[in-house]
């Protein structure tokens, strides 16, 4: 399931980039569209693509496009992503600086308009926005604790259901993990320390 959102995120943000084509003349939106934009957004694919090329995107796909609407518009050096209780984080990842990973049940929260999930959806926005001034912190501290022969592979920080952040990060082939970013860049120090 986690696949088949990821692929519907995907459509969505293949269809804003083609939105920003427009807007990189002057016109429409760069974020993507909104429902008042959804007219010129077709517009845009017909000049691109002509009349034979139409498209409509699931309620799912719209559902969670304002999600990554929502998240990039507040972070915009973040990718939004969604992984599955087996996925593997460390295989995750895009072109930007970060990515943001949701469970699924996160993704629906973040989508959901109705008001008894109002509390839920704040605390969770919240702990992304703790989660996103921690990491550039982790950024900066593992680059002190690192030089130029050292690859750094990945890195984050996963939140727990309790709200709880866990630090991990794969530097010259070694996993660090940690409850703690002063936990992480005491595993790195060690690691350095002995090789």
């Amino acid at each position: 399931m986690a696949t088949n959102i990821n692929a519907g995120i995907n459509q969505y943000n293949n269809v804003r980039q083609a939105g920003s084509m427009k807007s990189a003349t002057g016109a429409g939106n760069a974020r993507g569209p909104s429902k008042a934009k959804a007219p010129q957004q077709k517009q845009v694919t017909d000049k691109l693509f002509g009349e034979s090329a139409k498209f409509e995107l699931s309620p799912e796909v719209e559902k969670y496009g304002k999600v990554v609407d929502l998240l990039q518009k507040k972070y915009d050096n973040a990718e939004v992503f969604v992984a599955g209780p087996g996925d593997d984080l460390s295989q995750i990842g895009g072109d930007l600086e970060y990515s943001i990973i949701l469970s699924e049940d996160e993704l629906n929260l973040l989508a959901s308009e109705d008001p008894k999930d109002k509390e839920a959806k704040d605390k969770l926005l919240g702990q992304i926005d703790d989660a996103m001034k921690t990491i550039s912190d982790m950024s900066e501290k593992i680059g002190e604790s690192t030089g130029d022969e050292d690859e750094i592979s990945n890195f984050g920080i996963t939140i727990g259901k309790d709200g709880k952040m866990n630090f991990f990060a794969d530097i010259n082939g070694n996993s660090h993990k940690a409850d703690s970013l002063d936990g992480i860049i005491q595993s790195l120090a060690a690691a350095k320390s002995q090789g």
